[in-house]
């Protein structure tokens, strides 16, 4: 990768970074935003398809609070997910509701088989939240990881490798709880300058799609505003590389579930086909809550 020569003073990389996010999110947000707190998640098919058998689906890694970075599904890429450490407790866990039910293809003579937990671990997940409107569950990683070791459930063998597909997962990244440092996370220029992407990197950069192309020629940092643009494709070039913006008027799927924990959306990314995505988001004012 090209070295991007780094602004030579933090300050004015501060500077450059709340200007482009200006840009991205247009109006200021409605609150306060030192009164709120904001998250940034990040889902995918692959995460789901091949999620098991893996290490840290145990109750340990699933209760701590120390972030963690996870093994590397993809291999190099400019803009992988799995540069970001997350914050597992605070990550989410959805059980789709045929799989709880026992029904479908986990019913009698489904070609799942017998579900790897019993009825009785069902019965206390669904203490712990709630079905949602398609009957499925919806807990965090600390809530996971308390009920697996409570029921003795290891989702670390083989056998759990039938759960692929039927688990979505919405890794929390780990932040600190403000809206630029989610931004910073979620347009990875977290690192500083010295870690931008070139656009020699990235196939179809030379323009961002409308209306960003135009809009982000305000950003005054040539490599932050090169970077930004290839987070801003056309979604028909971002689908080998690079990343389409949606900004806050949809969720990238598969995020959409945060809608039902009284999440709102900030800006969201898609990746590929829309197989990932990323959400920023505004958590909700009780934090009791998911």
């Amino acid at each position: 990768m090209p070295e991007t020569v780094p602004v030579a003073d933090p300050d004015e990389w501060g500077a450059a970074l709340a200007g482009a996010f200006a840009i991205l999110l247009g109006a200021q947000p409605p609150v306060d935003p030192g009164a709120a707190g904001y998250a940034v998640y990040y889902a995918s098919d692959s995460l789901d398809e091949f999620l098991f058998p893996n290490t840290w689906v145990t109750p340990e890694p699933l209760s701590a609070r120390e972030p963690r970075n996870l093994p590397d599904q993809d291999g190099p890429y400019p803009f992988s997910p799995w540069a970001w450490r997350f914050d597992l407790s605070e990550s989410l866990f959805r059980f789709d509701a045929d799989l709880l039910a026992g029904t479908g293809p986990w019913g009698d003579g489904g070609h799942k088989g017998p579900r790897p937990f019993d009825d009785a671990f069902v019965a206390d997940l669904r203490t712990v939240s709630p079905l949602d409107e398609a009957g499925g569950v919806l807990v965090r990683g600390t809530e996971l990881g308390t009920l697996l070791g409570r029921h003795g459930v290891v989702l670390t063998g083989e056998e759990s490798e039938q759960l692929n597909g039927w688990l979505t997962v919405l890794l929390r990244v780990a932040t600190d709880g403000t809206l630029p440092d989610a931004m910073r996370a979620a347009t990875f220029t977290g690192r500083g300058p010295a870690h931008l992407v070139s656009t020699d990197d990235i196939r179809y950069a030379d323009s961002a799609a409308e209306p960003w192309e135009e809009r982000l020629g305000a950003v005054a940092h040539p490599g932050l505003r090169d970077h930004l643009r290839m987070l801003c494709l056309a979604r028909e070039h971002a689908r080998g590389e690079g990343g389409f913006y949606l900004g806050s008027d949809a969720w990238p799927w598969p995020t959409d579930v945060l809608e039902a924990t009284g999440c709102s959306l900030v800006a969201g990314w898609g990746f590929g086909e829309s197989q990932a995505g990323t959400a920023v988001v505004r958590l909700p004012d009780e934090r009791g809550e998911r």
